[in-house]
């Protein structure tokens, strides 16, 4: 396995003062997939102590030290190294109450969620693999360490993350995983609202998103209930983003899709663009006609740029326009024509000197613009001037 510079260096210095060091779970999952590690987890025989002793001539920081987790800074990248542990009793369903370090990496990967993430490596000792997830990874299948049943129960956003990988990887979840999954969902409302959304959206960000979605709706009734009544959009909703898929999930599935994704939103406590941008698509689905350049400079005008590109390509998900009529709208935009009253060739000062004054500025600059994209008037100062005047 191709490590970085700085990744073999943590290794090598804690195999130097004795101590066994691996880099575990996604990043070793990947590369057995063929993929590039984009970061890599570090865990270590050595004792948190043990650790900071080992880089006493770098900066360390005890990020999460009850658990075992001391931060490396290494060439001004931070470096999360954890010692081995065996988790303790889970009473919140999230986080187990206690860990007890232990030298082995055998008892480590024995906690972990799934077979595909309980995999090792490092240069002197090769691939640590006790519960054949490179096996799993080779037949793509998603299979919990041990119990599924017991898995979940420890960590119900595990529930999730099954999920999440499946539609990410592509890879199916093994039948006792999948059955326990969905017998086990009901603890998702023991999880925070924030947790719960980042693994919705990579979950949905995946090109096996409705394949999953499909397989397992039950599942988002106990932090989606809005979508109960779950209609999935066609497969062409797979090229778009995260925020157009879920709006036109929120669209095909409930009655009042804008209200039922604020809702939704709020409750899950989302950044505001997801929850504002969304909200304004969903209002405006189906308003705007889009069969010439001045449908497209006045939709621009009323939406904005962003709004009017999410919402065209929301409605051509849903079938309602196509490919020429968005093009419209695109065109319009790259031939640089105005829809702003920032785009106009006249100011305010211009109209303050035929006498206007306050709102009347405002709701004259407005009449000019939708001129102008109406082709009424030239963009031009002296023609937007003889508009006001004889209007």
């Amino acid at each position: 396995m191709i490590l970085t510079p700085d990744v073999e260096f943590i290794l090598k210095r804690l195999n130097e003062k004795g101590h066994r060091a691996d880099v575990v779970g996604g990043p070793v999952r990947d590369f057995l997939r063929g993929v590039t590690p984009s970061d890599y987890d570090i865990t270590t025989s050595a004792t948190p102590e043990e650790t900071k002793a080992a880089f006493s001539d770098f900066k360390t920081v005890d990020t999460g030290i009850k658990h075992g987790t001391v931060t490396l800074v290494l060439n001004s990248t931070p470096y999360e190294i954890t010692t081995y542990r065996i988790d303790g009793e889970y009473t919140d369903s999230r986080h187990p109450d206690s860990v007890t370090f232990t030298r082995r990496i055998e008892e480590d990967l024995s906690r972990r969620d799934f077979t595909v993430n309980a995999i090792s490596y490092n240069p002197r000792d090769g691939i640590t693999d006790p519960f054949l997830g490179r096996e799993d990874i080779e037949k793509r299948i998603i299979r919990a360490v041990g119990d599924p049943y017991l898995r979940f129960s420890e960590d119900a956003l595990r529930i999730l993350r099954a999920l999440r990988f499946s539609s990410a990887l592509g890879f199916e979840i093994e039948e006792n995983t999948a059955k326990a999954l969905v017998e086990k969902s009901c603890l998702l409302t023991e999880i925070s609202a924030e947790r719960i959304f980042t693994e919705w959206k990579k979950l949905l960000s995946g090109d096996g998103a409705f394949s999953v979605l499909s397989r397992f709706s039950s599942v988002l009734t106990y932090f989606l209930p809005e979508l109960k009544s779950l209609v999935l959009p066609s497969d062409a909703a797979l090229s778009e983003d995260f925020l157009v898929r879920q709006a036109a999930i929120f669209y095909l599935s409930c009655e009042n899709p804008s209200e039922s994704y604020k809702s939704a939103m709020l409750r899950l406590k989302t950044d505001s663009f997801t929850r504002d941008m969304g909200e304004k698509i969903l209002d405006n689905v189906g308003k705007y006609k889009l069969s010439s350049f001045s449908d497209a400079g006045f939709m621009l005008k009323e939406l904005g740029a962003e709004a009017a590109d999410y919402t065209v390509r929301l409605e051509a998900v849903l079938g309602k326009k196509t490919k020429e009529q968005q093009a419209y709208l695109s065109e319009y935009l790259d031939r640089g024509l105005p829809y702003k009253v920032g785009d106009l060739k006249i100011d305010g000062n211009a109209l303050r000197s035929l006498g206007l004054r306050g709102r009347e500025i405002g709701e004259s600059l407005d009449k000019l613009l939708s001129a102008v994209i109406f082709g009424r008037v030239k963009n031009e100062e002296a023609a937007l001037l003889a508009y006001i005047k004889s209007n």
